[in-house]
């Protein structure tokens, strides 16, 4: 009898060691996983995320910056991510100070703000070249440009119309004097066969017809032309067929 007490004592020992060994295993293997789980990280990428700038625009003139850079973002919360992906819900964005720089050609180094806890974001590219310069702003003459090959055989321009002859540009003190005129441009896929009019956007140009950093006011101009019908024979097809540009008559 006295050994049969003993067995029993010797069992239940037994299988408390084992409920003891077994809860202890779960219980590790359950904060481990909580472990895992804490520690696996989520990353994605913005493309074309805004920089805003910051200058005293009444001042100076800033040009040849880049509109948006794209962000790589990382962080184990799935929520917070799916939030900053969402422009509308967004709260971070990227900076390129620029407050206190002087005239010149300048790298900016781009930062961001506003970043919620537990995220890190990474920019490409995380600095910017732009040229900062006096902001200045005059009066310019606007001409109708079009290539030869833009007028179909047989015609010939007979007049031009421009809703506005003179317009304003702001652009650094530098660049403003290169401007030899702005350009009203027949877009590249438009054939004058007919009289023509259409609303077109203006650029401001060099004598060479390089485009040139700035703001014209205003941004487009109506542009109205009247054209004759022509004998391939005549020798007046000549006058225009070497015409690549015309101001308004």
């Amino acid at each position: 009898m006295k050994a049969k007490k003993i067995w029993y004592i010797i069992s239940s020992l037994f299988f408390a060691l084992v409920l003891f060994i077994y809860a202890s295993s779960s219980n590790y293997q359950n904060n481990t996983n909580a472990r895992q789980t804490k520690s696996e990280t989520y990353t994605n990428t913005l493309p074309n995320v805004p920089i805003e700038t910051r200058y005293d625009s009444d001042e100076y003139f800033v040009s040849g910056l880049s509109t948006d850079v794209s962000v790589v973002l990382t962080g184990s919360n799935r929520l917070t991510l799916a939030s900053e992906m969402q422009e509308s819900t967004r709260r971070f964005k990227v900076v390129a100070d620029l407050s206190g720089k002087g005239d010149g050609t300048i790298e900016v180094p781009l930062k961001i703000e506003n970043l919620p806890s537990g995220l890190t974001a990474t920019l490409n590219p995380d600095k910017i070249s732009v040229r900062i310069g006096k902001k200045a702003s005059k009066t310019v003459k606007v001409k109708f440009s079009y290539e030869p090959t833009q007028v179909a055989s047989g015609i010939l321009i007979d007049s031009i119309s421009l809703g506005e002859k003179e317009v304003v540009v702001t652009s650094d003190e530098a660049t403003l004097e290169r401007i030899d005129h702005v350009e009203a441009l027949l877009p590249v896929n438009e054939v004058i066969s007919g009289n023509y009019s259409a609303t077109l956007s203006l650029q401001a140009v060099d004598e060479n017809r390089e485009i040139l950093s700035s703001v014209v006011t205003p941004l487009e101009t109506t542009v109205k032309v009247t054209v004759k019908t022509i004998s391939s024979s005549s020798s007046s097809s000549s006058d225009f067929s070497t015409t690549s540009s015309s101001s308004s008559h």
